[in-house]
């Protein structure tokens, strides 16, 4: 296995994981009524996240139409 493969997969599991801690992220400072920055914040991790995955998976989506 190459070594750009096993980025990919170290990269593809990173984004899954970073979902999952910020989808339980936002739902703990929901429940806590924390809201604001904090959720946010989470927010914020939660699209880097789906960027991440989608740029491994799916890069024809981010390829510039000409």
């Amino acid at each position: 296995m190459s070594d750009s493969t096993k980025l990919g997969k170290f990269v593809n599991f990173l984004s899954i994981a970073l979902a999952i801690f910020s989808i339980v992220d936002i739902a703990y400072y929901l429940v806590t009524f924390n809201i604001g920055f904090p959720v946010l914040k989470s927010l914020g991790l939660f699209s880097i996240s789906i960027f991440l995955y989608l740029s491994i998976n799916k890069p024809n989506l981010f390829q510039a139409k000409g």
